[in-house]
């Protein structure tokens, strides 16, 4: 590749789907079979490699062994409010090599507010003042199976493990009422988990009105309203519960709210208050970007600048 020409940024047609890409002369879809897809110097995908998508695999895995860079594309940050994708102010996130917050690069460390500003007026995000009182833990499920669960099952072997472990070490250090929000899908399966789990003072809420795959709805806002913390692994719930002010314990560094959560269980009644979302909230507006930005390449722009001599891995 000289110089002055762009490098070549291809994704595989039989795979990419649901996310939109610039709409620049060096972004293209191809097919698998097509002789010019050996020839990117970088790779796009929507999502990261995991066992569920066996169908996908092969594809995932020959962008690894290219050894060559490659952007992954994935849903929002911030859900809440959110025009439904397709829409000019429908937002995706974008980085090099990982959606998650402690493997992907988004070149947004010490970020301005611009962004985030822009965000917040665009959603209506309303950032609540720290919470100090409340009824119950709300424990946040995830849906079995995602990608985002990647870590969970090297650490736990499967996701009932993580949530009887869970269970037992809140009940270790306190007898509060356990609210547990499933995931709205697959639903059955999250029930018969906890059929098989015996712990004390546990309810299961009922409140999914309006949630589906992108955020929780008003159900979820319904839960957050008397929650004394929310517990959650990495779910997107997490960041949402961070903005409502809610002391949040996120339970992998790869949570988009890790940085302003707690992480150790034990702090469960005592958890620190009162963080500072500031920078926080500046870098997550450079995670994410809306259909029109896309269109015309911001976020292309923006992770542009690390390649080639910052995506060493």
């Amino acid at each position: 590749m000289s110089q002055d020409k762009e490098p070549l940024v291809l994704g595989i047609e039989e795979m990419y789907r649901n996310h939109p890409i610039p709409n620049l002369p060096n972004f293209k879809i191809v097919p698998f079979n097509d002789p010019l897809l050996e020839q990117a110097d970088i790779y796009i995908q929507n999502n990261i490699i995991d066992q569920k998508r066996k169908k996908f695999k092969k594809y995932y895995q020959y962008i690894i062994d290219s050894g060559k860079p490659y952007i992954c594309v994935e849903s929002a940050v911030f859900r809440r409010n959110m025009k439904q994708p397709p829409h000019p102010k429908a937002y995706h996130r974008y980085s090099w090599f990982s959606y998650f917050r402690d493997e992907g690069l988004y070149n947004n460390l010490n970020s301005s507010g611009d962004r985030w500003k822009k965000i917040q007026q665009d959603q209506n995000i309303e950032i609540k003042d720290w919470r100090h009182e409340g009824e119950y833990i709300l424990l946040i499920m995830q849906r079995p199976g995602d990608s985002s669960l990647k870590n969970l099952m090297a650490k736990h072997g499967d996701y009932e493990s993580f949530i009887t472990n869970v269970l037992n070490e809140i009940r270790t250090y306190t007898d509060r009422k356990i609210r547990i929000r499933l995931h709205p899908l697959r639903q059955e399966i999250q029930h018969e988990i906890l059929k098989k789990i015996n712990a004390p003072n546990i309810e299961i809420s009922t409140n999914i009105q309006g949630a589906g795959l992108l955020e929780g709805g008003n159900g979820l806002y319904e839960d957050f309203k008397h929650a004394r913390v929310v517990v959650g692994f990495n779910s997107n719930a997490l960041t949402e519960s961070v903005c409502e002010g809610i002391p949040t314990f996120s339970l992998c560094p790869s949570s988009m709210a890790w940085e302003c959560s707690n992480h150790d269980l034990k702090y469960i009644e005592t958890p620190v208050i009162d963080l500072d979302r500031t920078y926080w909230l500046r870098n997550l507006g450079y995670c994410q970007w809306s259909e029109e930005e896309i269109e015309r390449g911001d976020p292309w722009y923006h992770l542009r600048s690390l390649y080639p001599d910052n995506l060493a891995r």
